[in-house]
């Protein structure tokens, strides 16, 4: 057998491996089923744990799909820690041990390509245990406990001084005992600032957290690529459908086969539902992304996403890029994009937010 059949022969069996791992072991930890038209859960912890010796790393976001141009969209993505995967996992941008760095890209259009940047948390941050401050250098600041939040963001000529409102309507990504990803329809109403010319902004966002275990618990320093989790596809948008309605959309593959491809519908007065979902690139941009660390990526230009209620589609979207895509993601990328599409057979179009990253 040549060196290609071997490689060949490899890849078929840890993709083979994974498939097993994730439609017959993976169902056995998973609890989000349990969770379908359930208000958050409370007390729950949204914390940071940075010292935790359970947990490894820990995510904070803050989305809005919709702003007006120049800005389009406003993002807020971060890790505190390092999830020790092929996708997330930033070693180039380190100044830290991974457990003792954070990362963070926020920003919107008008503030391309700021900002991403990386923080040695003993330094550079201020997380208070109780999750009630989380402070990136004098860049951004997350504070409040839930309902509340108020967000501050200050970089680039950019200033944004958001209250959050976080509702009990929460979609789970994930939820299992070494890891949870969830998602709460929250509401804002602020002021944002751009070259000297501030503007009220309200509306509908998300507010994100995420927590769980990684190898970096045993052995805190940058693990080989080849050692990493294999979750080498991530994509995720955000539609406000309208004033009260949003929906979300993810698709992840682990070593190239599909782990997740869903929607999820909530609103102001109903709780999520999940459906399944497809996505399709339809065309690429004309030059390869190429990151800090020369990792190349082709990222989409146009592409659509469909929305099943059992067999019969009852949301299609067509998007298209319309605003330049900014690195930070972990080694992906958060954009806007402007769309078109179908909800139970009626005419819709507005604003989306995507995050992507294709290591495959």
């Amino acid at each position: 057998m040549n060196i290609k059949d071997r490689l060949f022969t490899k890849q078929k069996l840890t993709q083979s491996l994974t498939q097993f791992a994730i439609h017959h072991l993976y169902p056995l930890l998973d609890k989000t089923p349990q969770q379908a038209g359930k208000p958050f859960p409370q007390p729950y912890p949204m914390v940071p744990y940075i010292d935790s010796k359970r947990i490894g790393w820990t995510h904070y976001g803050v989305m809005i799909p919709d702003l007006a141009p120049p800005h389009r969209f406003f993002s807020i993505m971060s890790i505190i820690g390092a999830p020790g995967a092929l996708a997330f996992d930033t070693d180039h941008a380190l100044v830290s041990t991974p457990r003792r760095n954070a990362t963070l890209v926020s920003g919107t259009a008008a503030t391309h390509p700021n900002l991403f940047r990386s923080y040695a948390i003993d330094r550079d941050c201020d997380m208070q245990a109780d999750g009630s401050l989380i402070r990136f250098g004098q860049d951004l600041t997350i504070s409040g406990s839930y309902p509340h939040y108020q967000v501050s963001a200050r970089y680039a000529g950019f200033e944004l001084d958001i209250d959050i409102h976080t509702t009990d309507k929460v979609t789970w990504f994930v939820k299992t005992p070494i890891y949870d990803h969830l998602s709460l329809l929250s509401t804002y109403r602020g002021f944002l600032t751009w070259q000297g010319q501030r503007q009220a902004i309200s509306g509908l966002c998300t507010f994100e957290y995420a927590a769980s275990i990684s190898p970096y618990l045993l052995n805190d320093k940058p693990l080989p690529d080849a050692l990493k989790i294999p979750l080498d596809f991530f994509t995720y948008h955000i539609i406000n459908l309208d004033d009260q309605t949003q929906i979300l959309f993810n698709k992840t593959q682990v070593n190239g086969v599909t782990a997740m491809s869903q929607a999820y519908l909530r609103s102001l007065d109903a709780y999520n539902q999940n459906y399944q979902a497809e996505f399709e690139v339809l065309t690429y941009q004309s030059q390869l992304a190429v990151a800090a660390d020369g990792v190349t990526m082709q990222l989409p230009k146009t592409f659509t996403w469909k929305v099943y209620d059992q067999d019969q589609i009852i949301l299609t979207i067509h998007g298209e890029m319309d605003t330049a895509f900014t690195y930070g993601l972990g080694s992906g990328y958060v954009g806007g994009y402007a769309y078109t599409g179908q909800r139970n057979d009626q005419p819709i179009s507005g604003r989306g937010y995507i995050e992507y990253i294709d290591r495959r």
